[in-house]
């Protein structure tokens, strides 16, 4: 088949849906399609693939939303694919998976990590009254209001979004949770434990939780050290190790004024994140907004049990106490602390590490990538 998918950053260092994505063209190059790629930016080293640059308006960013979805559409049609794959940044889609879920649900959701009522109701104006938001929603409801022929929605979660926003009935929406790489994250890693932990000054009975993220407020970080704060009093040897490029200080400030500040830990990013899993004891990640979020599939492969919330996709894997937990709200640290102290338990937190890596084994990339190739291979014939 000939193979085109538009996306603005084809690159594996902007986060988990682009790094998923970049995976997926290129398994569908090795088994000998023409894939190409029309794109804002990529990387340069990508092998296999056949790549379009789509010159977009820099300014202002509504226009560049626009502009790129127009701009794209207009170089596709220069020539002639058997399926033209879309991820919510263009104006049609032949298969349309969109990684963000829907952008109205998230645009609600995702104010609720706005603690001050006040605060929120700025954002929400700000939001109103922002071409950007209008813009990114216009594009990317449009593929469905185009006739779209096959819908991936990448967990159960996403396609009740979709079912209830857009009315489009139950089944012509595929179901196909994101895989991981079950090799690279992999409970083998717990052999790098020890350097990893030395590099921030952990000791090897601290008991290490996880979160990983570049949006620190919308991944509920605030209420995750607030749940710190609480577990202190009973176990304090907890440690929170924090990845991601985000803006520390205004959550060092706040641990440091819970009393928890020597327990909360800045990493920024880093580059051998599948050490840092298996370096851990859970991965928690209590998120206002999450399609499925691909952190958590690879914390649960790399063995480690994972706490989240109702509004992550992935949560819908995972068996209440067996894997971890999900919670209702992640606003309610009083409930994060109780399942934090749970898995704290040395006999639960053996099982569920087992029971985590199980789980991750059965979301593997090779078992997603070849229900996607039955998914293009439906429209192609």
């Amino acid at each position: 088949m000939k193979i085109a998918l538009g996306i603005r950053d084809f690159s594996p260092a902007r986060g988990g849906a682009e790094r998923y994505l970049v995976d997926l063209m290129q398994f569908l190059a090795k088994k000998g399609h023409q894939v190409h790629v029309f794109a804002r930016r990529f990387d340069q080293g990508i092998k296999g693939i056949s790549f379009h640059m789509v010159a977009q308006v820099p300014f202002p960013k509504w226009l560049r939303i626009i502009s790129f979805a127009s701009k794209c559409r207009h170089q596709m049609e220069k020539d002639t694919f058997d399926v033209i794959m879309g991820v919510g940044n263009t104006w049609e889609a032949d298969l349309l998976q969109p990684h963000g879920g829907v952008h109205w649900k998230w645009f609600w959701r995702s104010l609720q990590a706005y603690e001050s009522p006040l605060l929120r109701m700025a954002k929400f104006l700000g939001r109103v009254l922002s071409p950007k938001q209008w813009a990114q929603g216009i594009v990317e409801d449009a593929p469905y209001r185009r006739g779209v022929r096959r819908i991936v929605a990448i967990s159960d979660m996403v396609k009740r979004d979709i079912i209830d926003h857009y009315d489009i009935p139950a089944r012509e929406i595929v179901v196909v949770y994101n895989g991981v790489d079950t090799e690279r994250f992999h409970p083998c890693n717990k052999r790098y434990k020890g350097e990893i932990r030395g590099r921030y000054g952990l000791q090897a009975d601290d008991f290490v939780l996880l979160f990983v993220s570049h949006n620190f407020r919308l991944k509920g970080l605030r209420y995750l050290i607030q749940a710190v704060s609480l577990v202190k009093g009973r176990k304090g040897n907890i440690k929170l190790l924090v990845i991601g490029r985000d803006r520390a200080e205004p959550y060092c400030r706040l641990a440091k004024k819970l009393g928890c500040g020597e327990n909360v830990l800045f990493t920024g990013g880093v580059k051998d994140l599948e050490r840092y899993y298996a370096s851990a004891d859970i991965l928690v990640h209590p998120t206002f907004y999450d399609a499925c979020s691909l952190v958590v599939l690879e914390a649960l492969a790399s063995g480690l049990p994972v706490i989240t919330s109702r509004y992550n996709g992935a949560g819908g894997i995972i068996s209440e106490g067996r894997e971890g937990f999900v919670v209702k709200a992640p606003r309610d640290i009083h409930v994060l602390a109780e399942k934090i102290l749970s898995l704290s338990r040395p006999d639960m937190l053996q099982e569920a590490s087992c029971s985590a890596r199980s789980l991750g084994e059965r979301y593997s990339q090779r078992r997603c990538y070849q229900e996607m190739l039955k998914v293009f291979q439906e429209i192609g014939a």
